[in-house]
């Protein structure tokens, strides 16, 4: 007897289940379907009149902007470079009061600049 009110409580459970679980699906492919639908392009996103920035970048090209960006890269690694050879040749002069461990590694890093 336990076993078939089980049972039937079981097959309930999942057609409620079942039929939450495809409402719920359909509900999300209707959205993500109207969502792909209204996709449309909004124009100008800024007004050239209110934007300083919109009105002057027209005059950089694309190439232009890469190449500032690559050498803007490189300064900045050859920064963080010089700053961590230094840290680490003020470790190695302090001898062991500093960390070990930057004194240590002083003569990695300054083979790391000479290559």
């Amino acid at each position: 007897m336990t076993d078939e009110h089980l049972m039937r409580h079981w097959a309930d459970a999942h057609s409620d289940f079942s039929g939450d679980l495809d409402r719920g699906l359909l509900r999300l492919g209707r959205f993500i379907g109207r969502r792909l639908q209204g996709r449309h392009s909004i124009g100008e996103p800024y007004a050239s009149a209110t934007c300083t920035m919109a009105r002057s970048a027209g005059g950089v090209s694309p190439t232009a902007r890469a190449a500032l960006a690559g050498a803007l890269a490189c300064v900045a690694t050859t920064a963080l470079l010089v700053t961590v050879a230094l840290l680490a040749a003020a470790g190695a002069a302090d001898g062991p009061s500093f960390h070990t461990a930057m004194s240590a590694g002083a003569p990695i890093v300054s083979h790391t600049i000479l290559a």
